[in-house]
């Protein structure tokens, strides 16, 4: 596991070491991240910051999750281009964004498919 990516100590400790947790946890964010991007894209080309910055927060949050502070601080500058309504500065931010979140979802998408979750042990 790609330990820039994301942080499985740091989410395990936040979550009292509970596996199905943090395994439920990504599901939620393999399923609900596409949505949010396309609802920022959709905010985007509709003129509509405040829903650029909604669900730029929510991924924001759904990513702390587990540590992955590229996700998190590519969503932060979405969220915060959209709170101040600069939506060309959103677009622009957006790219890396959806990097990010991609990223994310392919490494717990595997890390989920082999069990990973619920085999890790702690190094």
């Amino acid at each position: 596991m790609d330990d820039e990516l994301l942080d499985l100590q740091g989410a395990l400790r936040r979550l009292d070491g509970d596996r199905e947790l943090l395994a439920e946890l990504a599901q939620f964010f393999l399923e609900d991240s596409p949505g949010l991007l396309d609802r920022v894209r959709d905010g985007l080309r509709s003129g509509d910051a405040r829903t650029v910055q909604r669900a730029a927060h929510s991924l924001k949050g759904l990513a702390a999750n587990f540590g992955a502070q590229g996700a998190v601080d590519a969503a932060s500058a979405v969220e915060d281009c959209g709170q101040s309504g600069d939506l060309a500065a959103a677009a622009a931010a957006l790219p890396q964004l959806e990097r990010q979140v991609g990223l994310l979802q392919t490494a717990l998408a595997a890390y989920r498919q082999s069990s990973g979750f619920l085999d890790w042990q702690d190094p």
